[in-house]
């Protein structure tokens, strides 16, 4: 939480706690949680800010096929209260319907039998006070709407249907996205009045999958004039067009859910999908979390649980990252699961709370909202009913100093979806991920705070910043070296590692580095291999290399003698300070061979696996 809070001074703290509160004051928080159960819509259009600016505290029971038989309404209003709750997903369409719909080939969930779940707790939260978000999931449909609508369903090279498990999957660019769920939306709107939708499948056949249904047949060759790709290749510009071509369209979605969703609702009844706190995730659904930040008012981010290479810091990390683009004056409620989360998922099992607890911290800390998560709605491990109500209770009292706070930090890390993309392609992990979690650990650790920057955006923030760190960049456009260029020109300090600038915009590697004349590298020409192909084959990811530090001091530590020893020819740069005793220190990864000019000072060299 450091780069989000005050100086060390008291003055400072004050002055922090001061602006915090006055701040938060104008947002009139208090007046939503005070709202009557006739007044929600009304009093939602009158404040001074919409709805999805002030409901800071989030619940979800993820309904099963099973639950409208049993539906303890009146324990989960309850529920509501116990936990400071002051908004509700609530499964209403999509693969199925939690209410009569009448959308053609709209399926009622199996256990529905003529009830209305949706509406009743919609109903129930409204006179609660509570803003509804309707969640949808519109991604798969069954057999009786596959065969009505074939033309819909997504194809593969063969013309065979993409299923998962028994259910068939839709097509981003067939009716079933420009008509079918719009109309299944409106309906909603018309019947209950929530105040938006929200959809965790929204973005259709993920990147792993070509579709060669006439749709995206038609649609790509009108868009480039040329076939869509028989296969994967990276190193086509066809390809490449494609990848492209796939993010434009789920941005047209977005804009057409939204214009959809307002057009029946109101202009605050908007569409927000949900979007994964993984940018490799982002990318192989085809998401471009910048363009998305652009245009949404909130981000529902569905990133439930810790993963056991990022650890919990990451919720803070990834938190710091979207309001990177989106903002520090919007939201960013987070799916925070209560279930167990770890590999098999156990989604009617407890997670300890601990661990619950831990995640949602240090997800607050990054500037994220709470969204207690269950899956159905009754359990027979009653555990997880504990674990959120100590903590959103404590995040009302002290939510005015959780949001529409400022980001004080001097260092920048920056990042863009095009490397991992274009850069990383199907190595994204390794080649991207790794580089930038390890120097966000090496921050967090140092007790250094840190922003994250997106490549198109230094030169919006490059007068709050001393210093910009670029962990393997490889991809970058002119425009953003030029944005670098012109941030160390006003004497801003630069950290770049690994192949940065080394590739253009689409991945395509250059003679040189685009940033050489900062960095004084050029490239080795004695090796030409691209990276991907230096990834060794063996080891796993516990590759045997080190760094050798220069100047080589053991000559003059005490030890056996080999007769080998350097002399010492000089002294180390302060950064090395503490290693005396050795000249080698562990390194596990992976450098580009370069070549030194100018005036650069070699410090550390590689020592490839042996």
């Amino acid at each position: 939480m450091q780069n989000l809070t005050s100086d060390n001074s008291d003055k400072g703290r004050r002055s922090f706690l001061k602006k915090s509160a006055m701040a938060t004051a104008s947002l009139a928080i208090s007046d939503f949680d005070l709202l009557g159960s006739s007044q929600l819509s009304k009093n939602i259009n009158l404040v001074d800010h919409p709805w999805y600016k002030k409901v800071t505290r989030w619940g979800q029971v993820n309904i099963t096929e099973k639950d409208p038989a049993n539906y303890d309404i009146t324990w989960w209003r309850n529920y509501w209260k116990k936990s400071q709750t002051q908004g509700v997903i609530i499964n209403a369409g999509g693969i199925v319907a939690y209410y009569p719909t009448q959308v053609p080939l709209h399926r009622q969930a199996q256990y529905l039998n003529g009830h209305d779940l949706f509406g009743e707790l919609c109903r129930a939260a409204h006179e609660d006070g509570l803003a509804v978000f309707a969640r949808m999931d519109s991604n798969r449909a069954h057999e009786e709407f596959y065969k009505a609508h074939p033309d819909w369903f997504t194809r593969d090279v063969e013309g065979n249907p993409y299923k998962a498990a028994d259910l068939f999957i839709t097509c981003i660019n067939s009716p079933y996205y420009d008509s079918h769920i719009p109309a299944v939306m409106r309906e909603i709107v018309e019947r209950y009045k929530p105040e938006g939708f929200t959809d965790n499948s929204w973005s259709g056949l993920g990147r792993d999958s070509i579709c060669y249904c006439e749709n995206c047949q038609r649609k790509f060759k009108a868009k480039t004039g040329k076939e869509i790709p028989m296969k994967k290749n990276w190193d086509d510009q066809l390809y490449r067009d494609w990848i492209r071509w796939n993010y434009d369209r789920r941005l047209e979605i977005w804009d057409l859910n939204n214009k959809t969703t307002k057009a029946a609702g109101g202009e605050n009844c908007i569409w927000s999908g949900m979007n994964s706190g993984s940018i490799g995730g982002q990318c192989r659904s085809f998401r471009d979390y910048k363009a998305i930040s652009e245009r949404a008012e909130i981000i529902m981010l569905d990133d439930q649980a810790r993963r056991d290479n990022a650890g919990f810091q990451h919720n803070a990390q990834i938190g710091k990252l979207i309001h990177g683009i989106l903002g520090w004056d919007k939201l960013v409620p987070e799916s925070m699961a209560q279930y167990q989360t770890h590999r098999p998922w156990f989604r009617v099992a407890s997670k300890p709370e601990p661990e619950a607890r831990m995640w949602m911290i240090e997800g607050i800390a990054g500037g994220i909202q709470p969204w207690w998560h269950m899956v159905a709605a009754s359990h027979e491990d009653r555990r997880m009913y504990h674990s959120p109500i100590e903590m959103l209770n404590w995040h009302k009292k002290n939510e005015e100093f959780l949001i529409n706070r400022h980001a004080i930090a001097n260092v920048g890390v920056v990042w863009s979806q095009e490397n991992y993309d274009y850069y990383g392609r199907d190595q994204s992990e390794q080649l991207v991920e790794q580089p930038l979690r390890g120097m966000m650990q090496s921050l967090v650790r140092s007790r250094i705070p840190f922003l994250m920057v997106h490549a198109d955006d230094i030169d919006t923030v490059s007068d709050k910043l001393s210093v910009l760190i670029l962990p393997n960049l490889a991809v970058m456009s002119k425009k953003q070296m030029d944005s670098v260029r012109n941030f160390v020109n006003h004497g801003g300090n630069l950290v770049a590692t690994g192949d940065t600038s080394l590739y253009n915009e689409w991945g395509i590697r250059q003679e040189e580095y685009g940033l050489a004349d900062l960095l004084n590298v050029r490239v080795d020409k004695s090796v030409s291999l691209e990276i991907n192909e230096r990834l060794p084959k063996f080891g796993g990811d516990n590759y045997h290399t080190y760094l050798r530090l220069n100047p080589e001091l053991r000559g003059e530590v005490d030890g056996p003698r080999s007769g080998t020893e350097p002399a010492a020819s000089g002294k180390r740069h302060s950064i090395l300070n503490g290693f005396d005793e050795t000249d080698i220190i562990p390194y596990g990864g992976l450098l580009s061979p370069m070549q030194t000019t100018g005036s650069a000072s070699v410090l550390m060299t590689f020592i490839p696996q042996f």
